[in-house]
């Protein structure tokens, strides 16, 4: 049952929305500071780039298309950020369509951590997409993802290889200035590649989200285990794989 506001309650809501500065949301970036950003250029490109056209293909989990999406991203930081570490977050599951056969999953995390820190013991800015493709039959036809999410993934790679430079050298200067150690100041990045987002019937809470779901199971059991996890802990992606 609706019920109306009391007249002074709704007098005083009025004068203090009418007396509250107006804000936006967000600063508006300068078109000298856009231009700054560095282009991706030809490396985007759907037809013939280096990072995307390589993931436009089915990336169904437990298909070879699933391997070949690995193998370009792990292939792409070892080649061009050797200084980044690389594990996966292996696991199975059951799903509507498998007839109770194990599918495989495997996140991959990608990290640029401070050399004076033990892994996983930095602050990370983290970004994560997915990098699976959603099953279709055969007789529906060919599904790429290509933003969903094959570019998002692209893109990742992309910011991974900007970024670096600036890493290196916030680093090289941290370190020089003695600053290294301090647990505000040990910041890094992590990147999260997702499996199996998709649903591979209707959505739900049970058929979507595998890895993610894989990610924060870890989370809760070491959570519990140890009392409690501070957001730089390495515990959250205890159980890693190197590959």
């Amino acid at each position: 049952m609706f019920l109306p506001l009391p007249t002074t309650l709704l007098t005083t809501i009025t004068s203090i929305l009418l007396l509250t500065p107006p804000t936006t949301p967000y600063k508006p970036l300068s078109p000298s500071f856009l231009r700054a950003i560095p282009s991706p250029a030809h490396t985007l490109d759907a037809h013939n780039s280096t990072l995307l056209s390589p993931l436009l293909i089915p990336r169904v989990p437990g298909t070879p298309g699933q391997t070949t999406a690995q193998n370009h991203l792990s292939t792409f930081f070892r080649t061009h950020l050797p200084t980044w570490t690389l594990t996966w977050q292996n696991s199975t599951s059951t799903t509507p369509l498998s007839a109770g056969a194990q599918v495989p999953f495997a996140n991959l995390i990608a990290r640029r951590e401070p050399p004076w820190v033990s892994e996983g013991q930095a602050n990370y800015l983290t970004l994560a997409a997915h990098y699976d493709s959603k099953f279709f039959a055969a007789d529906e036809g060919t599904f790429v993802g290509a933003t969903d999410s094959a570019a998002p993934c692209a893109m990742l790679l992309h910011i991974a290889r900007v970024l670096e430079p600036h890493l290196a050298r916030m680093y090289e200067e941290m370190s020089a200035l003695g600053e290294g150690g301090e647990v505000d100041m040990d910041m890094g990045v992590q990147m999260l590649f997702l499996d199996g987002e998709e649903a591979w019937g209707e959505w739900s809470g049970e058929d979507s989200l595998y890895g993610s779901r894989y990610v924060n199971s870890l989370f809760l059991f070491f959570s519990s285990l140890f009392g409690g996890l501070e957001a730089r802990g390495g515990f959250f992606f205890a159980g890693e794989t190197r590959r």
